[in-house]
């Protein structure tokens, strides 16, 4: 049986690999725009799967521990992509502000999805 951070872990790695397959399809349809946006939202999948490893490393076995290390940088992390949309915002950088809110949007399916796979085994 696999364990919560197993199965987020498996999601992580999914979520991975469809962007990075999705990226190269546009690119090879000559949508290079879209097929970067893929190429961010495998970044952010990549770092909450580093955070998770991370979260091994200084918790251990200790599964509350883990799961309080990974929902901390859950909710620091994106606050510099909103900082970031704003100054974008400010600046009228719609370009900045698209990539900003993709990974907005790629946290919160992170967010849901690991509340999700929580929820299930507590």
């Amino acid at each position: 049986m696999m364990g919560q951070q197993g199965k987020l872990e498996l999601y992580l790695e999914e979520q991975i690999e469809h962007c990075k397959k999705r990226s190269k399809q546009l690119a090879a349809d000559e949508r290079m725009d879209e097929g970067n946006f893929e190429k961010v939202r495998a970044n952010v999948y990549e770092i909450f799967k580093t955070i998770l490893s991370a979260a091994e490393k200084v918790c251990g076995k200790d599964d509350l521990a883990r799961k309080h290390f990974f929902l901390q940088k859950v909710e620091e992390i994106p606050a510099n992509w909103m900082t970031s949309y704003e100054k974008a915002k400010q600046h009228g950088d719609v370009e900045k502000m698209h990539i900003e809110n993709i990974k907005l949007d790629t946290i919160r399916e992170i967010k849901d999805r690991c509340t999700q796979i929580w929820e299930e085994t507590t």
